[in-house]
């Protein structure tokens, strides 16, 4: 047994030595993703090895498991939760340290393709927002057609890197006693497998009626609209078929048509009492070539004040007004820590936290409250909307649990075996099962390999499932004993998430957050009745 001045000492020791990498790290991922250059490349796997040599020493991480294995015998729950978070952070970068250099590696290089990749439309390049205004707009079923398949043609150029990472993770999880990758990314993230599992299982149970009933009514507008028999992928109005769908009679873009969505999500956050201006004069949020196209957030390192930045391509339309209000989501969560917690404990308290205060955020995009008196949509405009207005969030929460669900099964299909030569087909078996959307006529290409988390964020996506599950409780809580009314006008809203939410960091595990935030544990009905 140990003494609590060992574990302190020991801690406090580590964090001087922490510290500074984690801040290069940041500072090399949002170069790498701001510029796209073979030096920012570089400089991102220099970092990274930097990184994983601190947990190289193996009589340390010995220590450090030996401490977490005798939690019991500590009666201070901050230290406690300290070890356990020092725990999972070695245990998470054990491995081979050539291994580990390699997916350094190859993560740099798939991050710079898929931030610098443009498929081609008419002879011309063309970049996400392209695709997703031709998707979203036009009325030619060829050149629909041709942007969604330029969509897809990332996932060529990064199909064998992404299976290269599936293996050598596959080898870390085997060398430290698991079955393969997934298999450890979920303990490693706290999350009971069997628990994960119930839950997606219900979530597909209960959607599969209402899900095909709002895939009939879809087909049969976007038939009517595109004169089609067949409803194929370039028909809907996102490659991925994942995020909001435009009906033919509902133009949500147009709310947004003349608006500054950076001002919009500014007022919004000052409506809550959350300051996001220091964030947003950090941050790069604007289109310009050589940036990711993928948006996210980063904390650059732990010290305070906080360096966070949001990194975006904003345009005036409901998919980036409801991105700015998401990725600052995760901002104001980094941005009000409390700075006196212990180093390690300054985060977020799990990663299904942070996506259920940005997605909660960011669905305020469609909702008509906000949309008045944020926006200025006029009160008559709204009413007349509002019936479809409620159809579409109901039709987003859909969509999106089925989305998820895929990403769910396949990357375990992708890690039962990185090798296997139909995961083409297995794709597109999930896609036309969960999403019922056809594959088109002998296509064998890897579209798996164009969606970026697969690549560099792996085993994420039941993080959006349970923030969403924990953004409908987390609202139902705040309307009904905080504001009495929309959260989102009233800044005792604010201050109770800066309390219940974002100052304790991760002083407790994620599920003590829910309990403490919501007066409940973890319960899917909420967010089943928001799309019921």
């Amino acid at each position: 047994m140990s003494s609590h001045t060992e574990i302190q000492t020991f801690i406090a020791s580590f964090e001087n030595r922490l510290a500074p990498v984690e801040k290069r790290i940041g500072e090399a991922w949002w170069a790498l993703s701001t510029t796209g250059t073979e030096e920012a490349q570089k400089e991102m796997i220099e970092a990274g090895e930097e990184y994983n040599a601190l947990f190289a020493d193996r009589d340390e991480y010995k220590q450090v498991k030996a401490w977490h294995e005798d939690l019991s015998s500590l009666d201070d729950s901050l230290l406690n939760r300290q070890v356990e978070v020092l725990y999972r952070t070695f245990a998470g970068s054990q491995g081979d340290p050539k291994v580990l250099g390699r997916i350094e590696e190859l993560e740099a290089e798939a991050n710079a393709v898929y931030g610098n990749h443009r498929g081609t439309v008419g002879g011309k390049e063309a970049g996400e927002n392209e695709v997703r205004e031709i998707l979203r707009a036009s009325d030619d079923e060829s050149l629909r057609r041709e942007a969604w398949e330029a969509s897809k043609t990332v996932g060529r150029e990064v199909e064998e890197t992404v299976r290269e990472l599936a293996r050598l993770r596959n080898r870390l999880a085997r060398d430290a006693g698991y079955r393969n990758h997934y298999e450890r990314a979920l303990d490693l993230q706290d999350i009971d497998a069997e628990e994960l599992a119930g839950i997606m299982d219900r979530l597909q149970s209960e959607t599969d009626a209402p899900f095909a009933d709002l895939k009939r009514t879809l087909d049969r507008d976007l038939g009517a609209r595109f004169g089609a028999d067949t409803i194929m992928p370039w028909h809907l109005s996102d490659p991925f078929f994942q995020e909001p769908l435009e009906s033919t009679d509902l133009d949500v873009d147009r709310y947004f048509a003349d608006a500054d969505v950076e001002d919009l999500t500014r007022r919004t956050y000052d409506f809550l009492g959350l300051d996001v201006r220091g964030v947003m004069a950090q941050s790069d949020l604007y289109e310009r070539a050589g940036k990711s196209q993928h948006a996210f957030c980063i904390s650059i390192g732990r010290e305070y004040p906080y360096d966070v930045r949001v990194l975006a391509n904003a345009q005036p339309d409901a998919y980036w007004t409801n991105t700015l209000l998401h990725e600052f989501g995760h901002a104001v969560y980094d941005r009000h820590i409390n700075p006196n917690l212990p180093y390690l404990l300054r985060t977020y308290s799990h990663l299904c936290t942070t996506e259920a205060i940005a997605l909660m955020m960011g669905s305020l995009a469609g909702d008509p409250g906000w949309l008045r008196e944020i926006t200025g949509v006029p009160k008559q405009e709204l009413d007349a909307d509002r019936k479809r207005l409620a159809e579409r969030k109901r039709a987003e929460g859909l969509i999106f649990t089925r989305w998820t669900l895929v990403m769910y099964r396949f990357e375990q299909l992708l890690y039962e075996d990185p090798d296997r030569k139909d995961l083409n087909d297995a794709w597109w078996d999930l896609v036309e099962r969960i999403q019922l959307v056809e594959r088109p006529p002998g296509r064998d290409e890897p579209d798996w390999a164009a969606k970026i988390h697969v690549a560099v964020a792996p085993v994420y996506y039941h993080n959006y499932v349970l923030g969403a599950l924990i953004a409908a409780q987390l609202r139902d809580h705040l309307e009904t004993y905080v504001t009495h009314g929309p959260f989102y006008e009233s800044e005792a809203a604010g201050r109770y998430l800066l309390e219940s939410f974002f100052g304790p960091g991760a002083r407790e595990n994620w599920r003590d957050t829910v309990l403490r935030a919501t007066g409940e544990e973890l319960d899917p009905a909420h967010f089943i009745r928001s799309i019921g």
